[in-house]
Formats: structure tokens, sequence, C-alpha cells
């Protein structure tokens, strides 16, 4: 006898679907993006990655720690090697909230270029 239909119980969930595309398409972004970016802009990229994979992977950390995370001395290129590693395993949520910082990173330094940029190019006023 087949047990009888009815609403499922609570316990079991359905998987989660993930996105893989924009996933691929976020990791994609980050790496290419954060191989241009200065090295000051690399490390912040890299300290937010690690601040996410430590709420994914430990209890939360003490209050005055949890502002900073403390990264060794790294040359750019070490930067970009670490970064690079680390998107591999990078979960979609953390991809996704990671290219939106990556964005918003260049978008600040192109609004900056643009206007001093803007600055320069107009010319002196003409000579009478």
């Amino acid at each position: 006898m087949a047990p009888a239909p009815g609403p499922r119980s609570k316990s079991h969930q359905e998987p989660e679907v993930v996105n893989v595309r924009a996933l691929l398409r976020d990791r994609e972004f980050i790496k290419v993006t954060a191989y241009v970016l200065p090295r000051q802009s690399k490390l912040h990229v890299l300290e937010m990655m690690e601040r996410l994979r430590l709420t994914r992977t430990e209890a939360p950390p003490p209050a005055r720690s949890r502002n900073r995370v403390v990264l060794p001395d790294m040359t750019s290129g070490e930067v970009v090697r670490e970064i690079n590693w680390r998107i591999g395993t990078l979960p979609p949520d953390d991809a996704e909230a990671l290219a939106r910082y990556v964005r918003r990173l260049t978008n600040w330094r192109l609004d900056r270029r643009r206007r001093d940029g803007a600055a320069r190019a107009t010319p002196p006023a003409p000579r009478r």
C-alpha cells in the first residue's frame, strides 16, 4: 500500500538552485578586474573574501577584530594569485557580494578619473 499523499514534512527541504552561469560570470569578473586594480584595492578585495569565508566557517570573531582582517605582507602579484586561488571555492552568495563590491570599487575609480579628466581637459580661457 502506497503512503497517502500529503504535505511534505518541514524537515525535508528542497535543494537550493544555483545559477552556474551567474556564478562563473561573477568569478571571472572578480578575477579579471582584480588583476588591474591598484594594490591597495586588491588587498581590500582579499580582506572581504577572508571576512566572508570566516563568517561561513567559524563562530563570529570578537567585536574589536571584526572590522579588520590581518593579512601578511604581499606583493601585488601575490595578492592576485591569492585572490585567484580563493575564487575557485567561492560560493554563489559570496561571489555575488564580492562582485558588487568590486563593481563599486571600479565605478568609484572611473567616476574619479572622469571628474579629474574633465577638469584637466577644460582649456584655459582665451587671452585677449
